[in-house]
């Protein structure tokens, strides 16, 4: 047969994909993160801002293989970005890599404290020039609770303050009449909270302010503030440092279950009780807004079921039995044994017997009464061992 490949100047071969310029790679990740990227991206190993406020930045490398890192401080976004290349990688460019990527981090971290420090004369400003909120504020008449302190703004919006972990004020969240809220931006809030009322032995920890208030208000303890589901560990850890005695945190019963998880992480890692309102994506505040007991949601009363040891000893009574010797009245009893030992044949005899009204199970005493019988499995067997013991002891179960 003919060799044809010489007709086609030999044989087929893919054209090679040229991977996209690495600043056009980066714009593509910055959509992906639903980022709006700037015209122009500079890969120099700079730290730039953009977007609204320049809340966003990034920061990339451009030599050996190109990487660096994008994100949004108001979105608390921090994305790792490297470049798709021609070829594959040795190990000096992941050794040059991973010092970009390090060298990428620290800009970040750097320029994220110079803006934290810029927002924290900001905040101290604002917050001493604010005014005293009032109970009629729209926000505070919307979730029935007092103004704890807070403060207004000039433009109508509660202002909330944000704690660091040596007293200070770090950030302050505002509140709208509508509910909206909004942190300062660039202040730090993470690891920060705020406090309600004096040092109790019991404490609680929530996340939102309202939820915070309206525990406080309902239960009269020392209540923190985490502002988010994120901050639950740090603001439990300060916690348990500061407070010896009993701490609940209060979760969100949020649908995506974050809350509930922040709460419990921290509540296995420094001993604390975790309570969630019993309605899906509702908090403590919407609990009691709608009519719900918080208080005993919060401080079950144990009065109906705790009895004091010597009161129950005071006055000791004889046993009571509906199988003589065998099945006590109001008492919990295990049945156990091998497999096929007879065990469900022995129980549904005791309690046809005690069902049926019979004096005497094999020489012991009967006493008859109401049998509930929860069939966990074998309904089908079950069924053909009552039509035997009826027919073998000829009593009626109506």
């Amino acid at each position: 047969m003919a060799d044809l490949t010489n007709i086609f100047g030999g044989p087929f071969r893919p054209t090679p994909t040229r991977k996209k310029a690495p600043d056009i790679q980066l714009m593509n990740a910055m959509l992906e993160a639903d980022l709006d990227p700037p015209e122009h991206l500079y890969l120099d190993g700079k730290i730039y801002r953009f977007g609204p406020k320049n809340s966003c930045w990034y920061v990339a490398f451009g030599d050996g293989v190109p990487a660096g890192r994008f994100g949004d401080w108001k979105l608390g976004l921090d994305v790792t970005w490297r470049a798709e290349v021609d070829r594959d990688l040795t190990d000096i460019d992941r050794m040059a890599l991973s010092q970009r990527l390090t060298e990428s981090r620290k800009l970040r971290d750097e320029e994220k404290a110079k803006r934290q420090q810029v927002a924290s004369f900001a905040v101290d400003q604002i917050w001493a020039e604010c005014i005293e909120a009032s109970r009629d504020h729209p926000y505070l008449v919307a979730k029935g609770i007092e103004a704890h302190g807070t403060k207004v703004t000039g433009d109508g919006r509660i202002v909330v303050p944000i704690y660091d972990q040596f007293g200070e004020v770090a950030s302050l969240q505002y509140i709208t009449g509508e509910g909206e809220k909004k942190f300062h931006p660039g202040a730090k809030t993470g690891g920060c909270f705020w406090a309600l009322g004096k040092p109790t032995r019991t404490i609680y920890i929530c996340e939102g302010f309202a939820t915070a208030a309206t525990v406080h208000e309902a239960t009269k303890t020392f209540t923190y503030v985490a502002f988010n589901a994120a901050n639950i560990p740090s603001t439990v850890q300060f916690a348990r440092s500061n407070h010896k005695g009993k701490i609940v945190i209060i979760a969100d019963n949020d649908e995506s279950g974050t809350g509930q998880r922040y709460a419990d992480e921290a509540a296995k890692k420094y001993g604390a009780t975790v309570v969630v309102p019993p309605e899906l994506n509702t908090d403590a505040n919407d609990y009691a807004q709608a009519g719900g007991d918080l208080r005993e949601l919060l401080m079950p009363n144990t009065g109906n079921w705790l009895v004091r040891g010597t009161d129950f000893s005071a006055q000791p009574a004889p046993l009571s039995w509906m199988v003589k010797g065998w099945v006590q009245d109001n008492a919990l009893i295990m049945v156990h044994g091998p497999s096929g030992g007879g065990k469900t044949f022995v129980v549904l005899d005791w309690c046809l017997r005690i069902a049926a009204g019979a004096t005497d199970w094999l020489g012991h005493k009967v006493r008859g009464g109401t049998v509930v019988y929860l069939a966990g499995e074998g309904h089908h067997g079950l069924r053909s061992r009552l039509a035997g013991w009826r027919q073998h002891t000829g009593m009626d179960l109506d």
